[in-house]
């Protein structure tokens, strides 16, 4: 029964074909995840997250750089809560973010 593991070269080779199977998943991942562009909702999420604010707060943020009232700050919000479309002056706000 106490038996010596035997070593058996297959054995090796599975287990090196897995780990270069996921190596070369990661690789790819990285590959096709910097080519994809985001999407301004997802622009939007990105920049609320390392910010540390509310998609509310960049709501706000962005129209006060077009001068824009809080309230329709806070309309357009509600609107893009139950549409799902950005206002203009998020989109160039988002966008202008990204060039800095």
């Amino acid at each position: 029964m106490n038996e010596e593991t035997v070593f058996q070269w297959p054995m090796l080779l599975f287990i090196l074909a897995a780990l270069l199977y996921f190596e070369l998943m990661r690789r790819l991942d990285k590959y096709w995840a910097n080519r994809s562009p985001l999407s301004d909702e997802e622009r939007l999420w990105n920049h609320a997250r390392n910010q540390a604010i509310s998609e509310y707060e960049v709501f706000k943020r962005a129209a006060a750089t077009w001068t824009l009232n809080p309230e329709i700050a806070h309309a357009d919000f509600n609107a893009y809560l139950k549409e799902g479309i950005l206002p203009h002056y998020v989109r160039d706000y988002l966008r202008k973010l990204k060039t800095l």
